[in-house]
């Protein structure tokens, strides 16, 4: 009897274990699939909250999602955060950071420009209303150069500071939400070649994701980032950078109706069809115009008989073909 307590005590905790292993993996992309290149490059660029503190950081949870979701990809995750540091000192050296660098950008700065216009005194109206204006010139600078340099630049908003009911703190958050909005419309103006991680909006005021100190996240709050940054890359990548692919129909075996996923890597004409395993037209499922990025088309099934079926994407003189199945 003992022994079987002890072998179900381990079973339990293996299950345990387990769920929380895949509790923390992250939702893959369909950019995982039809991604062409052998690597994904991301330099990561800021003040203290991309350099780390307190011994945590978002770039080992970052490298740990891309490579779970692209097997077989070479993933480099590079570290230019320097605490301290405004949206100015960083366009100083953002030239060299970037310098024969591919991929993407991540940028994420503004919280000390906040700082500085409530410490030591608080700022005038004239005073921060010119600062946060040089906040966003300073990050859209950066975004220009990002496109000069054919990389794909991902704008983080900063996060709020947890400020236990001090004015000055207060005070700051205000600053940080005009700062916030600023970088909000930068990303519309460059909309397609510039995207923006919400990292405010997934923080918020939560304490529990926060160091002590109100302003870093924590480990937790650190994974939370990773997780916003994991997703705006990957919207970038399935705008971008897909390959034309055709992805396999959902569910299979179907019944009354089913779903085709396809990705392209810039607009163009898709014609798809569905043939009998005799190589019979059954039904056209697309033949329009589609803009780059990944689609999904819901096929009803209820006039088709059961069996097996092929349905074929037409597209820039390419076929790419997969197999269906209806049952009843």
């Amino acid at each position: 009897m003992g022994y079987r307590r002890i072998f179900l005590f381990f079973v339990f905790l293996l299950c345990f274990t387990t769920a929380k292993v895949f509790a923390q993996t992250p939702s893959c992309s369909v950019a995982s699939k039809f991604y062409s290149k052998d690597s994904i490059n991301i330099t990561t660029f800021g003040a203290s909250t991309v350099h780390g503190i307190g011994g945590f950081s978002f770039q080992p949870y970052l490298k740990q999602n891309f490579e779970y979701c692209y097997p077989g990809k070479v993933v480099t995750v590079s570290n230019y955060g320097i605490s301290g540091q405004t949206t100015s000192e960083g366009l100083a050296r953002f030239a060299d950071a970037i310098a024969g660098k591919t991929g993407f950008v991540c940028i994420l700065m503004g919280v000390n420009d906040a700082l500085n216009l409530v410490t030591p005194v608080l700022a005038t109206p004239q005073q921060a209303n010119k600062a946060i204006a040089a906040a966003q010139t300073n990050i859209e600078a950066m975004i220009k150069m990002c496109l000069d340099n054919n990389l794909v630049p991902i704008i983080g908003t900063v996060q709020f500071i947890v400020p236990n009911g001090n004015k000055a703190l207060i005070t700051a958050n205000s600053y940080i939400k005009r700062i916030n909005a600023g970088y909000i419309k930068l990303v519309e103006k460059y909309k397609g070649k510039a995207y923006l991680a919400d990292i405010n909006a997934a923080l918020g005021y939560d304490a529990k994701l926060f160091q002590g100190d109100g302003i870093h996240p924590n480990d937790k709050g650190y994974k939370v980032i990773s997780y916003v940054w994991f997703d705006a890359i990957n919207e970038a990548i399935e705008n971008k950078l897909l390959l034309i692919g055709l992805d396999q129909n959902f569910p299979n075996p179907a019944s009354t109706k089913t779903t085709i996923g396809f990705s392209l890597s810039q607009s163009a004409n898709v014609n798809i069809q569905m043939y009998s395993i005799l190589g019979v037209l059954v039904k056209t499922v697309a033949n329009e115009f589609y803009n780059s990025g990944y689609h999904q088309i819901d096929v009803p099934l209820g006039d088709v008989k059961p069996g097996i079926y092929l349905y074929v994407m037409h597209i820039a003189g390419r076929e790419l073909t997969k197999k269906m199945i209806v049952v009843r």
